[in-house]
């Protein structure tokens, strides 16, 4: 199974205030250092064939089962036992020494020998069996094996024995410490011999039960793995050896909305919320990294059906093989055509209005009684003057919102009636979703009056094609500058970083602008901060910060009289014509008082745009950018605010200013392991020299010795060939020479 909960690497203090806060935890990247990747999702086609096959030469052997029927396996606490668990890396099954640990209502708990004391102790098992047996976040009287029976259907029960073997242990799966690690999973094949049992597996390596970030992990793969299980035995007959297997995003969706139903939040939302346009029943299970965006997708979708038609529609679901005859996208359409009187076209219709448009009070088809959740905004003009063509995947959708404009007037051409465009208008006091005709020009009177924001949804109803479309749009643009933010308005405190560390805000790309001013809300016992505004590299490996626009920028509390009553530190770039047409981020240097601008909680079922280059973050991660939590489900969003204007007579184009003055700034990052950045501006084209030094005085290597134009210049030093330590560089050009340090740390 796929369970977005990210790793804890170390616990970081917060000052709320100059108060001593809960010890916070730093997690790594968009795709983050270590990430739970699927088990099931692996297996199951492995799995799926071995049952086929047995069933087929076996067709009377679980009839025969059923005639040796005992009422227990007989484990009780200290049974030892050796159990067979796949190894992800070898492709083989490992006999695993364990220890029965607990029996509960309806478990027994296991423990892999060489695990206990290290990743799970006997509160994480008490824990575990008393949310699989009897409560869970949704209901205090109920538990995950009940709450899944209810919402689902039965288990098999081919071992005689009705209570559900867990067995916790290090599951190898390659993790090394980063990347993809396997965090649960249900193989089928062990309702065969040699197993013969109803057993799932749950990981505690990196998952961790002696941590509540790992226990609450462990807690949600239960209810996500025991799905998987009632789900099999709906899909295969015992008794004629037939099999049904289900489409894997109908069985993964269910089991991420068993997540729910249990009461465990919502997963990486955003990421399907950054991918739209995608079609809706794909599994990219060969993909570690895409099939997140599926599992979110999935997730959304079956959230989407269980609020709408209540919750006993996951049952019908699972049930439609026994009941309609059919599994996957057919099996939708039968329960949703029998039962609820719709379509699945309909549904995904009204589904694809909810994600953009979340409005319960428009339509109850508009919206979710969860939140929170991401809207799906697609591309957003602030200039109402474009032209795009694109393609539309199959049962999938784009999105198009306008805002900041005036006398709207846009044109959807399509040739296929299986795109659908839909206006959601959205305003301060009301919102509503008109029809939007194909090839013809659309406007909006009330647009902006009454209706600030306009966004188009394309959705295309069709399963098997792709679309081609193109819109034209054109209007007014308001004279007024835009203030993008990601932060809410009341700070929650600030972050004791390290001198030296840098944090940045990243920005989407607002067409048609250039960079009026940014603003930085600073704590009161900072009193200047240094930093700059640059190009967006999309990504945070190796840094999210690329090419420098505008900088150094010094953010100092006497720009503010009323300081620090009033936080704001504004920074006036109106001279700089820093064009906004691509993303960017305005980053800030932490200064001698290692405080962080303030920030504020976000919640992290959203994107990241919040970033922290650490240096030591611990003792087993290298230097690099990460995200901060704040919370079990949210994450620290620096106080940093750009504003954006817009000029009617022509878009600005990017202009770099000359500097008046020979400058060598600070290595970045540093210390950096193995490369790291140095920038330097000239007033004039000139020769430049630049080398490094060891402590002792030593030329290391001389890394540029050539002609450079004026203005800010950059060349990356790499010290992979250098042991750790300090480091000294020196540029030299014409009568000028400065020099500074920088530190590599392997």
């Amino acid at each position: 199974m796929y369970k977005y909960f990210f790793a804890t690497f170390i616990l970081f203090s917060i000052f709320i205030f100059g108060q001593n806060s809960t010890v916070r935890t730093i997690v790594n990247n968009n795709v983050p250092k270590s990430y739970p990747i699927a088990g099931s999702d692996l297996l199951r086609a492995k799995d799926d064939s071995a049952v086929a096959k047995f069933l087929k030469d076996n067709p009377g052997y679980f009839a025969k089962r059923k005639l040796m029927k005992t009422a227990s396996l007989g484990f009780t606490v200290g049974t030892q036992k050796s159990w067979l668990a796949y190894n992800f890396s070898t492709d083989q099954s490992d006999s695993v020494p364990s220890t029965c640990k607990a029996v509960g209502k309806h478990c027994y708990i296991f423990v892999a020998n060489n695990v206990w004391g290290t990743y799970v102790d006997s509160t994480a098992v008490l824990a575990v069996m008393n949310e699989f047996d009897n409560h869970t976040p949704a209901d205090s009287n109920k538990g995950i094996y009940q709450t899944d029976v209810d919402t689902f259907g039965n288990p098999p029960n081919q071992d005689g024995d009705s209570l559900i073997v867990i067995l916790i242990l290090d599951i190898q799966d390659g993790y090394n410490g980063t990347g993809g690690y396997v965090a649960g999973y249900f193989s089928s094949s062990n309702e065969l011999p040699p197993i013969s049992t109803e057993i799932y597996f749950m990981d505690c390596n990196p998952t961790n039960l002696k941590t509540s970030d790992g226990l609450n992990t462990a807690l949600s793969t239960c209810a996500h793995e025991f799905q998987h299980m009632i789900n099999f035995n709906y899909h295969y007959n015992f008794n004629t050896g037939k099999s049904y297997p289900e489409l894997t995003f109908v069985n993964e969706g269910l089991s991420m909305v068993a997540e729910m139903v249990c009461g465990y939040p919502a997963s990486m939302q955003s990421l399907y919320a950054g991918e739209t346009n995608h079609y809706l029943f794909d599994w990219r299970g060969s993909d570690a990294t895409l099939v997140l965006n599926d599992y979110a997708r999935a997730q959304r979708f079956f959230l989407y059906l269980k609020e709408q038609f209540g919750v006993g529609i996951l049952k019908q679901i699972v049930l439609d093989q026994q009941n309609y005859g059919a599994v996957g996208i057919q099996g939708l359409n039968n329960v949703l055509g029998v039962s609820h009187s719709t379509s699945l076209g309909k549904v995904f219709l009204n589904w694809e209005i909810a994600n953009a448009l979340n409005n319960t009070s428009v339509d109850s088809a508009y919206g979710y009684i969860y939140q929170p959740l991401p809207l799906s905004t697609g591309t957003v003009n602030y200039n109402p003057n474009d032209s795009t063509s694109s393609t539309l995947q199959n049962e999938a959708a784009d999105y198009y919102t306008f805002t900041n404009s005036s006398n709207l007037k846009t044109t959807f051409t399509a040739t296929d009636s299986n795109i659908i465009v839909k206006a959601l208008e959205i305003g301060t006091g009301s919102s509503r979703v008109l029809n939007v005709p194909l090839n013809t020009a659309f406007n909006e009177p009330y647009y902006p009056s009454q209706y600030n924001t306009i966004r188009f949804a394309l959705i295309d109803t069709n399963l098997t094609a792709t679309q081609a479309y193109k819109y034209t749009s054109s209007g007014d643009i308001t004279n007024s500058v835009t203030e993008l933010k990601w932060d809410t308005n009341t700070p929650s405190g600030y972050f004791s970083l390290t001198q030296s560390d840098t944090v940045c805000v990243q920005f989407d790309a607002f067409n048609g602008g250039t960079l009026d001013s940014i603003k930085v809300a600073l704590p009161s016992n900072t009193t200047t901060m240094t930093g700059g505004v640059w190009q967006y590299t999309g990504g945070l490996n190796p840094s999210p910060l690329g090419k420098k626009l505008v900088g150094p920028l010094t953010a100092k509390t006497s720009l503010n009289p009323n300081f620090p009553s009033d936080p704001w530190i504004n920074i006036n770039l109106t001279s700089d014509s820093i064009s906004t047409n691509q993303p960017f981020a305005v980053g800030f240097v932490i200064g001698s008082n290692n405080s962080s601008p303030l920030l504020t909680n976000y919640a992290s079922s959203s994107a990241y745009h919040s970033y922290t280059y650490l240096q030591t973050p611990d003792k087993v991660t290298k230097p690099g950018w990460y995200y901060i939590t704040t919370g079990s489900d949210t994450v620290g969003i620096y106080l940093i605010r750009a504003y954006v204007g817009v000029i009617v007579s022509g878009i600005k184009q990017e202009v770099e200013v000359t500097p008046q003055n020979y400058s060598l700034l600070q290595n970045y990052p540093n210390p950096f392991n193995p490369s790291t950045r140095i920038e330097f501006t000239l007033p004039a084209t000139g020769k430049v020299k630049i080398s490094v030094y060891n402590q002792l005085g030593q030329l290391v290597k001389t890394i540029t010795d050539r002609v450079y134009p004026a203005g800010s210049n950059e060349i990356l030093f790499n010290g992979e060939n250098l042991p750790s330590g300090v480091y000294f560089y020196r540029i030299e050009s014409g009568t000028f020479s400065e020099t500074k340090k920088m530190v590599l740390l392997k």
